[in-house]
């Protein structure tokens, strides 16, 4: 069994972005290098009307009607493995949408079964059911004028049952104008003016009812969370400078502790800092400037200039007092001389 829950878990991390109508977000089709709302932001975003799609009619109409007269629509979604297709019911169970999945999509899903026979084959079957088959049950209201959407959904069997909580809130409703500019941006610049429209994106996890990890973006800061079976955690946080969300800072933490630091500009990193266990700084490696690396006392250890990232010039190492004890010459990030050793 545990290779089949290493198979497994491979193909359910690989395939979660494929859940079209269960995952608030943007979406990556296989194969594609696009980025692409999915349909529930569509509708929080109020696109729908403005696309003016024929393809999910009857799915769109629905959703409108009851967001027009009662200010809240409610709707589920599931993945039928023996459809290979994606359905959408309303909240009185009436079949609004019905899609076929991705090839490449059956095709993984498929795969850890080749590894089996016989009974093992069937176990693996019914976590394939119990991890895509359970809905996602989702509310989207317009919230005083902020436009909300509340998910939930289930995996996995009963005695490791895992739940996640996801809900984005806009700061307001988008103008016509606004959601025809929507329309027409791809890729990082829909991502951009997607988050610079959102009050609060939030994402909890649970298994057996303790919470796993938590997701968060509020004031350009995106933070995530995983907490293990003893409660120990591991945090990354992500400050942006601008709307841009190319530049600013990400921060590592283990049980609340700084361990990596980097400052990015244009989505590039242009330095980086490890620290040790005691908080001293442990590493400086900027992409232009003079890299160090530190003694946990916090005295310079080795330092050289780097270049565009490489390493250029005089190395030199240092013992604890601060004494140079080696210099090695580089260029271009080349050893140009051995180590010369300074008494």
């Amino acid at each position: 069994m545990k290779k089949i829950f290493i198979v497994l878990t491979f193909v359910f991390i690989s395939l979660l972005s494929f859940a079209d109508n269960t995952n608030v977000g943007v979406r990556i089709p296989l194969g594609e290098e696009k980025v692409e709302l999915d349909n529930n932001l569509k509708f929080l975003l109020g696109l729908t009307k403005v696309e003016n799609s024929t393809k999910y009619k009857k799915f769109i109409n629905y959703v409108e009607e009851n967001l027009d007269k009662k200010g809240v629509a409610k709707y589920s979604a599931a993945i039928n493995l023996k459809k290979g297709a994606m359905e959408v019911f309303s909240e009185n169970g009436t079949l609004l949408d019905e899609e076929k999945l991705p090839d490449e999509f059956m095709a993984m899903v498929s795969l850890p079964l080749n590894f089996e026979e016989g009974k093992e084959k069937e176990k693996v079957k019914k976590m394939l059911k119990e991890a895509y088959e359970n809905p996602t049950y989702v509310t989207i209201s317009k919230n005083n004028g902020k436009p909300k959407i509340h998910m939930e959904r289930t995996m996995g069997p009963a005695e490791e049952k895992i739940k996640i909580i996801d809900e984005v809130i806009l700061k307001r409703e988008l103008t016509e104008a606004e959601k025809k500019e929507m329309l027409s941006l791809k890729n990082d610049e829909l991502i951009a003016k997607y988050k610079s429209y959102i009050e609060i994106e939030s994402s909890k996890g649970y298994q057996n009812n303790k919470l796993v990890m938590t997701k968060e973006f509020k004031n350009l800061t995106e933070t995530a969370v995983i907490y293990d079976k003893d409660n120990n955690s591991m945090k990354m946080e992500i400050k942006y400078k601008d709307n841009s969300l190319k530049n600013g800072t990400a921060k590592s933490y283990t049980n609340n502790k700084l361990t990596q630091e980097m400052v990015f500009e244009n989505s590039t990193a242009i330095l980086l800092r490890e620290y040790h266990d005691n908080g001293n700084l442990a590493t400086e490696l900027p992409a232009n400037g003079e890299a160090k690396i530190y003694y946990e006392n916090g005295k310079v250890k080795e330092s050289v200039l780097v270049k565009n990232g490489k390493r250029e010039g005089i190395a030199r190492e240092y013992d604890e007092t601060g004494k140079v004890i080696k210099e090695t010459l580089y260029r271009n990030d080349k050893e140009m001389k051995k180590a010369k050793k300074v008494k």
